[in-house]
């Protein structure tokens, strides 16, 4: 097949990048032609297509008339029209986050060339304004089954009524756009997001979820442990570093924290003295894989809606049992009791139970529990199948009830 990828960057900066090229390549290797439409930009890697990426809206320092690009850009729509032209018939458009950059401008052009469009939802645009379903640190969901207009009274961007008024209105104008009408396929990364895309009005017909994945041959499954605890993502209160600081401190157990974000300087004020707690700041690649397989665990104490972070499937590839909160699409990763443990988010007590509760398991049948359940559920080769069903049109919906229930 020849698929259109569709991303904002070419380039990693989040999750979703990471998972964009992982697709990306995932399909290379199976034999695809993979054309990339990004948005130009000096950090981009080399690509033959990259000629064609138009510029983004820059709403920060722009003049006021280049702001427009925020809601329709032209320019990305005579860039992708001319790629079209260049490089001949495509048989799937595969958009990840395209909002605010490509925009909306871009579907036209794809219907009109009579190209599938397929789009994978890293995040919840469609039913949030600010795409995080958070408001002042906390979950909300005003805005899912009620008015975007809620996201500027309480102004959920920034804390800044311009700001989040254009975010509002800029998801408002993609939606007249035909960003839900023209896509034929939406891909939820976890169950929880595709209930929450129902409630936001998405036609379930167009729904399906298909969780992340993870390259489990890369991932070596550790021999026994070294003891620690280790938690690896972004420094951020969200993400329940706080409450993990505070139950560890309790238990004295051993953490590693790796990562950097916002909330770094006071996460080291508050670890200042603790001698079970280590920081070691920000760690990838083969540095990241050891800690990761020596860890007797890996927890994920996040306290907003996440979908499917990859921080819990890159630690059960290596055979490491997850300690995760109960909230958004954490729990359909983790097999309470049989390849980890989850507890209520924010709560330390149980927290603090479910790290007890990892003292007297058996380790190693949970580690093992742990790998089975990667490589059975989030390998390369089963996401790929589930791809090029949600590519083909004429896929019976039996056969992809079957593959995804297996």
């Amino acid at each position: 097949m020849r698929i259109l990828q569709i991303s904002h960057n070419h380039h990693i900066v989040g999750g979703s990048d990471a998972v964009y090229f992982a697709t990306s390549d995932l399909l290379t290797q199976a034999g695809h032609e993979v054309i990339p439409f990004c948005i130009a930009s000096p950090k981009n890697l080399a690509s033959e297509w990259g000629g064609y990426f138009p510029a983004g809206a820059d709403t920060g320092h722009a003049p006021l008339r280049d702001s427009f690009r925020y809601f329709f850009n032209a320019e990305a729509r005579g860039n992708l029209n001319r790629l079209l032209d260049s490089v001949g018939p495509v048989d799937v458009a595969h958009l990840h986050i395209y909002h605010g950059k490509q925009t909306p401008a871009i579907l036209p052009v794809l219907k009109a060339r009579g190209i599938r469009i397929v789009q994978s939802l890293h995040e919840y645009k469609l039913a949030c304004p600010v795409y995080t379903l958070q408001r002042n640190g906390k979950p909300c969901e005003l805005c899912v089954q009620g008015s975007s207009l809620n996201s500027i009274r309480h102004r959920c961007k920034d804390n800044s009524t311009l700001r989040s008024f254009i975010m509002a209105a800029e998801q408002m104008t993609s939606r007249m756009l035909g960003d839900v009408r023209l896509v034929d396929q939406f891909i939820c990364v976890s169950d929880f997001q595709r209930r929450i895309m129902m409630r936001a009005g998405l036609p379930a017909s167009k729904l399906t979820t298909l969780h992340n994945f993870i390259d489990t041959s890369a991932m070596q499954a550790g021999n026994g442990h070294d003891g620690y605890l280790l938690y690896f993502g972004r420094i951020e209160q969200l993400k329940g570093v706080p409450t993990l600081i505070e139950s560890v401190r309790r238990t004295g157990q051993r953490l590693l924290i790796v990562g950097d974000g916002a909330w770094r300087a006071e996460m080291l004020r508050r670890i200042e003295g603790l001698a079970n707690i280590e920081y070691l700041g920000f760690q990838s690649g083969p540095e990241l894989r050891r800690l990761i397989a020596r860890a007797c665990a890996v927890v994920a104490p996040s306290e907003w809606y996440e979908n499917c972070p990859m921080s819990v499937l890159e630690a059960k590839a290596s055979g490491r049992p997850v300690i995760g909160s109960r909230i958004g699409g954490i729990p359909e990763l983790i097999r309470d009791q049989v390849d980890g443990f989850l507890f209520e988010p924010g709560n330390s007590e149980e927290l603090i139970t479910a790290l007890r509760a990892l003292e007297r398991a058996d380790h190693a049948l949970l580690s093992r529990n742990a790998r089975q359940d990667a490589v059975a559920r989030f390998s390369g080769e089963r996401h790929l199948n589930a791809l090029m069903s949600y590519y083909s049109p004429k896929q019976p919906k039996s056969a992809l009830g079957e593959l995804l229930t297996t």
